[in-house]
C-alpha cells in the first residue's frame, strides 16, 4: 500500500527542531535519557537512524528500506503515516477546537466512548480515557477493588499488563518486579489452565482476574472456551474478568478484539491501548460494565474520583475515531486474519525444512517464534573461541542477524527471551510478508549450518551485551525501563 509522498522540506520550525535534534542526539540521548539503552543499541546493532516511516516500512537516514515487523509495540496497526490520519490530526490542529476545557461535555470523548462500547460484547455501557495501556490498567484495578471490595488480583504466569507500579503488581516476570519493594496482592496461576482458575477463585479473595487473550511475552493463544469458561467461573465467585486487549486489539488477531474468537466470553472491563491512537497521539480506554462503573462514579461528589488532566484531548480523540474507521474501511481485522495465515504458514514451512528448530504460535498478526534450546545449544557449541554465551541471548543474534542481512525489524518479547515477536503494521502486504519469511528461512539456514566466521563479530558483541548485563550496576535514575 502506497501512501503518498514525503512533506515538503521546507525549512520549519519543526524542521529546524528535528535537525537540531539529530544533530546532537548521541550526546543527548546518553547523558539525559537513557545511556544503558544507548548502549544496548550499539551493542546489538540495533542504533540505526530512521528518517522516514511509511505503511510497513522504515527508511535509514543512508536509504535503505525495512520491514517493520515491530510496528512500535503494535501501535502502528493503520500504518506508518496514513494520509487519512494525518489530513485529521492537522484539520483538528488548525480547527482552534479547545482542548481539555475539562469542565464541558467532551463531544469527541462522547462519540469515541460510543463508538467503543458498540463493538464490545456485554454491558460494557462507560468508557474512562486516559494516555497508556498501563494507565487504563491501573483504572480497570481500582473500580474492580471498589466495586468488589476486595484487593488481590489474579494473574497468569508471563503475564505483562505494563510497568506502573499496580499493573506491576500482575507482571508474571519476576526480573521485571525485583527490587521496586512492596508491590500490590496478587497471585499467579497458569495461563490457559482453567483447574488452576477455579481452584484460584474459589477462595472469593480476588477483586479481578486480568488476563491476556494472547500473551504479549510468550505469544500463547488462550485455548478455544477458556476465556467464555473464565468469565462464568469469574461471575460464579464474585471476582471481575478483566481482559487486557492493550496489544490484542483493534483488529491485530483477525476480529476487532481477541476475546470475540470465543463467543461466549463476557468481560467485566476490557483495556485498550496501543494501535487505537493510529501511531501518533498515546490514548487508552478502559471500557466497563455499567454497575461496575457506577459503583465508583456513583454520585456528583464522585464523579471525578478517578481522571487524569490530559484523558480526552481534541488530537488523542481524533486519532483514535480515525483509527476506527480506516480499520472499519479497509477491512483490517480480515486484512490481519489473511496476512497472518499467510505469514504464519511461511513459518511453518521453515519450521518443517530445519527440523524443528522453533515452534511458531500467537494468532493473526501478533506472531511468536520460540526458538529451541536444543538448536540454540547446537549453534553456540560450534563458537568455542567465542567464549560462554548464555543461551537466552541466542534469540537476540537471530533478531540481530534479521536486521543486519536482510533489514527485517523484529525484536525478541523480552531480554531474557528465545521468543522472536512478529506485530507488523495490519496493512503490510503479501510482497512485504514474502519478504519476512525469506528473511526468516535464510537466517535460520545460516544458524542452522556450520558457524559462519562472519557470525563471530555477532557473538562477540553479544558476549560483550551479556558481560554488561552481569556486571553493570546502574543507578535507579539510568535503570528506568519503558511503560506501556
Amino acid at each position: 500500500m502506497e501512501y503518498g509522498k514525503p512533506m515538503s522540506a521546507q525549512r520549519s520550525d519543526f524542521t529546524r527542531l528535528v535537525d537540531d535534534a539529530r544533530a546532537h542526539v548521541d550526546h543527548n540521548y546518553v547523558e539525559h535519557v537513557n545511556p544503558s539503552f544507548a548502549q544496548l543499541l550499539h551493542l546489538t546493532g540495533f542504533d540505526r537512524r530512521y528518517v522516514r516511516g511509511l505503511d510497513a516500512r522504515l527508511w535509514d537516514d543512508v536509504g535503505h528500506e525495512y520491514v517493520d515487523c515491530i510496528a512500535g509495540y503494535a501501535v502502528h496497526a493503520v500504518g506508518r503515516s496514513h494520509p487519512r490520519m494525518i489530513a485529521a490530526l492537522d484539520e483538528a490542529l488548525r480547527s482552534q477546537l479547545p482542548n481539555w476545557v475539562q469542565f464541558e461535555r467532551n463531544p469527541l470523548a462522547a462519540l469515541l466512548a460510543q463508538r467503543l462500547c458498540a463493538r464490545v460484547p456485554g454491558d460494557l455501557r462507560h468508557a474512562v480515557f486516559s494516555n497508556s495501556g498501563a494507565e487504563a490498567v491501573e483504572c480497570a484495578l481500582k473500580l474492580a477493588r471498589r466495586f468488589t471490595s476486595r484487593s488481590a488480583v489474579l494473574h497468569c504466569d508471563m503475564a505483562f499488563h505494563g510497568l506502573t507500579l499496580g499493573a506491576l503488581a500482575a507482571n508474571g516476570n519476576q526480573h521485571l518486579r525485583e527490587g521496586f519493594g512492596p508491590l500490590g496482592e496478587s497471585t499467579s496461576i497458569a495461563f490457559d489452565d482453567l483447574v488452576e482458575l477455579e481452584k484460584a477463585l474459589e477462595t472469593r479473595r480476588f477483586a479481578a482476574f486480568l488476563v491476556e487473550p494472547v500473551q504479549g511475552k510468550s505469544l500463547r493463544v488462550a485455548s478455544n472456551g477458556y476465556l467464555g469458561e473464565a468469565s462464568r467461573l469469574c461471575a460464579k465467585f464474585g471476582t471481575l474478568l478483566i481482559v487486557d486487549e492493550v496489544q490484542t486489539g483493534i483488529g491485530r488477531t483477525g476480529r476487532f478484539l481477541a476475546l470475540e474468537h470465543d463467543a461466549a466470553c463476557r468481560p467485566d472491563i476490557v483495556v485498550l491501548s496501543k494501535a487505537l491512537a493510529g501511531g501518533f497521539v498515546p490514548v487508552g480506554a478502559a471500557l466497563v460494565r455499567a454497575d461496575v462503573w457506577r459503583a465508583t462514579f456513583n454520585s456528583m461528589t464522585n464523579a471525578l474520583v478517578h481522571a487524569s488532566t490530559f484523558q480526552g484531548g481534541v488530537l488523542a480523540m481524533t486519532a483514535a475515531l480515525m483509527t476506527l474507521e480506516i480499520h472499519d474501511a479497509e477491512q483490517l481485522s480480515q486484512r490481519a486474519e489473511r496476512m497472518g495465515t499467510i505469514l504464519g504458514k511461511g513459518f511453518d514451512e521453515c519450521v518443517r525444512r530445519h527440523d524443528g528448530a522453533v515452534e511458531v504460535r500467537g494468532r493473526g498478526l501478533m506472531l511468536g517464534v520460540a526458538l529451541h534450546k536444543d538448536f540454540a545449544e547446537r549453534f553456540l557449541s560450534q563458537l568455542p573461541l567465542i567464549g560462554s554465551l548464555e543461551r537466552v541471548l541466542f534469540g537476540q543474534a537471530f533478531a540481530m542477524k534479521m536486521l543486519e542481512s536482510h533489514r527485517v525489524l523484529c525484536q525478541v518479547t523480552d531480554s531474557r527471551s528465545n521468543i522472536l515477536k512478529f506485530t507488523p503494521p495490519l496493512v503490510i502486504d503479501e510482497s512485504q510478508c514474502a519478504r519476512v519469511v525469506a528473511a526468516f528461512d535464510a537466517t535460520l539456514h545460516t544458524l542452522s549450518g556450520i558457524a559462519s566466521p562472519l557470525l563471530h563479530g555477532t557473538f562477540y558483541a553479544l558476549n560483550r551485551l551479556r558481560a554488561g548485563m552481569m556486571t553493570s550496576a546502574p543507578s535507579p535514575a539510568s535503570d528506568r525501563q519503558s511503560v506501556r
